[in-house]
């Protein structure tokens, strides 16, 4: 085998492009701090690529499958890239749906001028390249160059058993991900038909169930601990508080499942009933206000509600400009004048990393704070600073939530209460399920 120098300065070329348009978008807002932060993350952004590499050099083996389908890729891939820049959006399941299931006239309003031209440039580089690739000799198979974009490939499945998701989370392996679990049905089994009986009773009654993230029991202060984390809920009368209770899972994934069934600890191949399906029965409203994209695991629990809202669907977890669950609020003010027999859920983004993006300049109590996405060039202080300033900030939220519901009590008290707003485009009819594609008339 030797080494076929004709090809090699086109590939390096076409990565070099791949990572400025593609894979470059899903570096670009991480917070970082200094000269080793960015090294690591530079080596990660390396390492993707090489994997990518393998991919791009088999698909650029003859000049036709190059144009005809490595070109068209890479256009998609860059469409998806330009909102990984200007937006931080990340490409979930839930972002194919909206691209997919959207109305036309409403993907319409997307296509703006800094879009286009990004695509324009991008169809640039990918035309030239083309023009380039036509005019190198036929790629042998096996080559020196063949042997090492195995290598490069190999690298992907390598590098996700020693760090899971380090790669699978960026572009353009998240778009694979994501398409694939948009088309697959959910493992979970539910009866949508519960078998219980209950005694009719129309009297109204109000929930709001917050489902909230990554909090740690021993590091709020209503539970003792030596920082004052929630000041505003140990000023409420009547409050009851369990300060040792824990989850058998870490992740949300796992756990949500749990909350919302009758799944129990164990999991076993069975049928469960959702709560929201069982009052559902009970003849209670049930709405889901989230500021997560939902995950396969949970959402077909979800779907169970009458209503379900995501104020920010298109940012996951990963992303570093979410929207704070402050925003959660508006939604439940918009449910409150027309509830009546109901339970609310709003779910949290919570204390999920990045831990500054969680809350605003006003929780900031505890100082110094993280200032780089690299947890070793971190101290522990700053960890957990900045992690107990995600509890002030939830203190408050939570605090919100009760003095907007005792705002409402004594105006449903005096009988003021009107239903001032419309759940476009089919409020208040039982069965008719919203999606969180309609987040915007928030």
């Amino acid at each position: 085998m030797r080494l076929d120098k004709s090809s090699v300065y086109f590939f390096i070329s076409l990565n070099l492009i791949v990572v400025l348009l593609i894979t470059g978008a899903s570096y670009y807002h991480i917070p970082l701090k200094g000269g080793k932060d960015t090294l690591v993350y530079l080596l990660h952004l390396i390492s993707l690529q090489v994997t990518v590499a393998g991919f791009l050099y088999f698909l650029s083996l003859r000049s036709w499958v190059h144009f005809w389908f490595l070109s068209p890729l890479l256009l998609i891939l860059a469409g998806f890239a330009f909102w990984g820049y200007s937006q931080d959006l990340s490409v979930t399941p839930h972002l194919i749906q909206a691209i997919l299931e959207t109305k036309a006239d409403i993907a319409v309003d997307l296509v703006n001028g800094p879009f286009v031209l990004y695509l324009s440039i991008t169809l640039l580089f990918l035309w030239v390249m083309a023009r380039w690739r036509a005019q190198i000799k036929t790629i042998r198979l096996w080559s020196l160059n063949s042997f090492a974009a195995v290598l490069c490939v190999l690298c992907y499945p390598t590098l996700e058993t020693l760090r899971p998701g380090s790669l699978q989370n960026r572009l353009p392996y998240n778009l694979i991900y994501a398409l694939a679990e948009y088309g697959q049905q959910p493992n979970l089994k539910l009866n949508l038909n519960p078998d219980f009986e209950f005694i009719k009773n129309h009297d109204s009654l109000l929930v709001v169930l917050v489902v909230g993230e990554s909090v740690r029991a021993d590091h709020l202060s209503i539970n003792g601990y030596k920082r004052e984390t929630t000041p505003n809920l140990e000023a409420l009368e009547g409050l009851i508080t369990f300060p040792n209770i824990s989850t058998t899972h870490t992740y949300t994934g796992a756990s949500l499942p749990q909350i919302l069934t009758d799944q129990g600890q164990e999991r076993k191949d069975q049928v469960y009933n959702s709560i929201y399906s069982v009052l559902n029965k009970a003849a209670f409203e049930t709405y889901w206000v989230g500021n997560q994209t939902l995950e396969k695991s949970y959402a077909p629990v979800v779907a169970t509600n009458d209503s379900v809202v995501l104020i920010d669907a298109f940012k996951s977890v990963f992303s570093f400009d979410k929207r704070k669950d402050n925003d959660l609020l508006t939604p439940l003010e918009h449910y409150l004048p027309s509830v009546s027999r109901s339970v609310v859920s709003l779910h949290m983004i919570g204390s999920h990393w990045w831990y500054e993006d969680r809350y605003t300049e006003a929780e900031r109590r505890f100082t110094p704070v993280i200032d780089s996405k690299y947890i070793p060039s971190l101290t522990e202080e700053q960890l957990i600073n900045s992690y107990d300033n995600t509890l002030v900030y939830l203190d408050g939220f939570l605090y919100q939530v009760v003095e907007k519901l005792k705002d409402f009590s004594d105006l449903r008290s005096r009988g003021t209460t009107r239903r001032k707003w419309q759940m476009a485009p089919c409020p208040g009819r039982r069965g008719c399920k919203k999606s969180g594609l309609y987040d915007l008339v928030f």
